[in-house]
């Protein structure tokens, strides 16, 4: 006995010490993509924001109890929140493995299940996986208590919709094929059928009614709401039950065989109650109050443009190898059917959720991948530990790949792209004893713990401090913040006024665009925060599409504060200052032009003085519909030709693209988009074109509707002349000039094969500083034009150095098409063009460009 009590205590010290490694405490805020957005939907939840109105994204407005960032008054219920769900899946997990029926089965899933959680298993998951693993019990549900377990699991349903939306939708998928099931068996055996589908609505009731009830940040009015409801079923389940008790069946010709019929027998309170109140909290939710409605099409339009708009490509034997564990796991779920009907919903509800966690790693194809390798471990262990001998060739199979998947992704040296978890590291942090006594600790000292989160907080947001003469500026005045850095709301204190999607590569769709710029076009904030940023190729130009169009010819760079916001950090990029116009700057639409292209087919822009936009429509094939709904779309691209003939690609997004992206005139970097909100539209483009990784998935003729406007005469377009197609009989002059000074800032560039390179540089005239410099660009001996610009880019740097303000503009930037060099081009010329008389001359101590080319 006191061997057996011995065991014990160290079974649960070890239980604990595991339990407190993979514990995640709260943080605060953080700056970044990722922490912006965390930061932003606790910042929503407090200040009440309506999610599916104000607030459109894949988190609720409980979501921040599982990824929001601590701040003011959040810390307690992100806390309670935070540990009541690692405790009860920590639980269950250990309770579903002690439950296996021999040691084989039990060091299968416990293994499976630490490596999860060392992986990295997100909060989400670990819920879904825990309901997976108390639904894998046997006879956890039965016909005795079928319609309890319905209500409690439509009430977790409801509440995980409004955590998370993918969250919500599994576990409301599960649950619905795990009922369903019982209902089918329910008629295979022709008893308890009515028990079933009253199960079933009692889930959909439970799941609504939870959802519709905590959506609302306003609880009252909601509760109201759903009194109303309760007040309105009992009231005619009262009048019901008395015209059927009191007056039919006392009249004196009552016929006697319509209280035999069996609809008349169900006429009671009791099912006039639930049939009426299921009514009207439907049309409640959906009609009479349509928030919940709003909410649902929102995530579900993010969740949707996630799969073209974020896909990232990546090895194919890597989606092949996952493939193949889909199709052992499959083949397993089908022994299990074979083996018993009673894990037919068991075996479903793991399906539905290998499909979601596959699409989830692969569509971004990079990290995420972990994703699914960690609910891949959990379902084939849950799989293969309910089948019996008699399917043993199966299982075994089944361990074979685990233990391969295991070796790739756990432990080899990367031969898979996304194969470096580094378990071995990660090992030593989570189980390191000084982090388990310190999580303990701070459990033990919560307002401690919330102290040293609002302190990390302070030191991170003040990276992201503005200059007070900004903050003078935006006192009380609504502010939005684009592309994504909404810490910058919280380190100085703004009125934000968000969009609706609040992070502008998220704007995936048209609908999502289209909510965007209705928001801030009824409700223009003065000032918006600018950031010239994208992700994944991206040009931020063509992020929500209608929306920046509007910032465009509605916003321009602040009078007040007209330079590069100087920040604390390098981690995020220069920004800049927008205010409100007075007026709208594109005057008029023209006539637009709709033309029909092929894949790699160029458009040309025929004249760019004026705003161009192209609304783009991308018509999927039917493979390719069937394709993107499964896995994911790939990447198209948007090859655009500068007139100066420098070219550069970007990625564009399908779905959002049709509402019209502006074509005209492209910035490159930070600097030429500063110009650019200055008025000085600069980087015309030519010419464009499309090209897709798969163009078999779209249909192959793309339609194109160019729409230009008249832009205000205040707006500087550069002259044709910067078009190198009409340079010809240039002198070239080799004896250099001391009238101009300049420099490149870097005179060695290494590139691979198709990329671009990047010229930057700065040149000024000393006899006339404030005239722009036409810059041309050769290769060769024979001096042959690649590429032509003018200096026009903010260079205060250099004004700063010669103590001269002339030459603030003295900047100049261009990209060059690799692919359009030579490979035994290992210098390019730099030269100060003269348009009248045509002659190129050096300046001295003039630098060239060295190319490095990496084979």
């Amino acid at each position: 006995m006191r061997l057996d009590k011995l065991i014990s205590i160290v079974s649960i010290i070890i239980c604990l010490y595991i339990f407190f490694a993979f514990l995640t405490l709260p943080s605060g805020v953080r700056i970044g993509l990722d922490p912006s957005w965390q930061y932003a939907i606790s910042r929503a939840a407090l200040n009440k924001l309506y999610f599916g109105k104000d607030i459109i994204f894949t988190y609720g407005p409980l979501g921040y109890l599982i990824q929001g960032a601590v701040i003011e008054k959040n810390f307690y219920p992100i806390l309670i929140f935070r540990l009541t769900v690692e405790l009860i899946t920590f639980c269950v997990s250990i309770a579903t493995i002690k439950i296996q029926k021999n040691n084989l089965n039990k060091f299968i899933l416990s293994t499976s299940i630490f490596l999860a959680y060392l992986l990295g298993l997100f909060i989400d998951y670990k819920i879904i996986f825990a309901l997976i693993m108390v639904l894998s019990w046997d006879n956890v549900i039965n016909n005795k208590n079928i319609r309890i377990w319905a209500l409690g699991l439509g009430l977790l349903s409801g509440l995980c919709l409004l955590i998370k939306f993918n969250m919500g939708v599994c576990i409301l998928g599960i649950t619905i094929l795990i009922l369903l099931s019982e209902v089918w068996k329910s008629f295979k055996a022709q008893s308890h059928i009515s028990q079933s589908l009253c199960a079933f609505l009692d889930f959909i009731i439970a799941a609504l009614t939870t959802s519709f009830l905590l959506l609302n940040p306003n609880l009252a009015d909601n509760f109201r709401l759903v009194i109303l409801c309760v007040f309105f079923a009992i009231l005619l389940g009262i009048i019901l039950w008395a015209i059927k008790t009191k007056i039919l069946e006392k009249t004196s010709n009552f016929n006697i065989s319509i209280s035999n019929n069996a609809i008349y027998k169900k006429i009671n309170f009791k099912n006039t109650f639930y049939l009426i109140y299921t009514f009207a909290i439907f049309i409640t939710s959906f009609y009479t109050s349509p928030h919940l409605l709003n909410y649902l099409r929102g995530s579900l339009e993010i969740s949707s443009g996630y799969s073209s708009a974020m896909s990232i490509v990546g090895s194919p034997w890597e989606v092949g190898f996952a493939i193949v564990g889909i199709l052992i796991v499959l083949l397993v779920l089908i022994q299990l059917i074979r083996q018993s009907q009673k894990y037919l919903g068991l075996s479903l509800a793991l399906a539905i959720t290998l499909w979601m966690s596959f699409k989830h790693g692969y569509v971004r194809q990079d990290g995420h991948v972990y994703i699914f390798i960690e609910s891949l471990l959990i379902i084939s262990s849950i799989s293969i530990t309910k089948l019996n001998n008699k399917f043993k060739f199966f299982k075994n199979i089944t361990l074979v790949y685990l233990g391969i998947i295991i070796s790739i992704y756990c432990f080899a040296s990367s031969p898979l792209v996304n194969s470096n978890a580094n378990v071995g590291l990660k090992l030593f942090q989570y189980f390191k004893p000084i982090n388990i006594i310190n999580k303990v600790v701070a459990l033990t000292k919560t307002e401690n713990l919330r102290h040293n989160i609002n302190t990390n907080s302070s030191l991170e947001l003040a990276k992201v401090k503005l200059p007070e003469q900004i903050l003078k500026l935006l006192n009380n005045q609504t502010v939005d913040i684009l592309p994504w850095e909404i810490s910058l709301a919280e380190s100085n204190n703004l009125k934000w006024h968000p969009r609706p999607i609040f992070q502008s590569y998220a704007a995936y769709t048209k609908f999502l665009d289209k909510a965007n710029f209705h928001s801030i076009s009824s409700q223009p904030p003065i000032y918006i925060i600018y950031g010239f940023n994208a992700i994944d190729n991206r040009h931020p130009f063509f992020d929500e599409p209608s929306t920046f169009s509007y910032i465009v010819c509605n916003y321009k760079l602040s009078s007040k504060f007209n330079e590069v916001i100087k920040l604390h950090t390098s981690e995020v990029s220069n920004m800049f200052l927008l205010e409100k116009l007075g007026k709208n700057i594109c005057l008029s639409s023209m006539e637009g032009e709709e033309l029909t292209r092929k894949w790699n087919e160029s458009t040309n822009i025929s004249d760019s003085s004026h705003l161009v936009r192209a609304s783009v429509k991308f018509n999927y094939s039917f493979l390719g519909k069937i394709y993107k709904t499964i896995f994911r779309a790939p990447p198209v691209k948007i090859d655009i030709l500068f007139k100066n003939s420098s070219s550069h690609s970007f990625r564009i997004i399908p779905e959002n693209s049709e509402n019209g992206i502006i074509i005209s005139h492209l910035p490159l970097n930070d600097i030429q988009a500063l110009s650019f909100f200055k008025g000085k539209w600069n980087q015309r483009v030519r010419s464009f074109k499309f090209s897709a990784v798969n163009p078999f998935l779209y249909k192959q003729d793309i339609q194109i509707k160019l729409d230009t406007y008249q832009v205000d005469p205040s707006i500087q377009i550069r002259d044709k002349s910067l078009d190198i197609t009409n340079l010809k009989g240039i002198k070239f002059l080799q004896e250099p000039t001391e009238e101009y000074i300049g420099s490149l800032d870097s005179p060695e560039v290494s590139f691979e094969k198709g990329e671009e390179i990047y010229l930057h540089g700065w040149t000024v005239s000393k006899v006339n500083p404030q005239q722009p410099v036409s810059i041309l660009v050769t290769y060769s001996d024979a001096n042959i034009p690649l590429a032509m610009t003018k200096t026009s880019w903010d260079r205060y740097d250099v004004g700063e150095f010669y103590k001269n303000p002339n030459y603030n503009q003295s900047g100049w930037s261009i990209s060059l098409d690799s692919d359009n060099l030579p490979k035994d081009t290992p210098i390019i010329k730099i030269w100060i063009y003269d348009p009248v008389n045509k002659t190129a001359r050096r300046f001295k101590e003039q630098q060239d460009l060295k190319l490095n080319y990496i084979q």
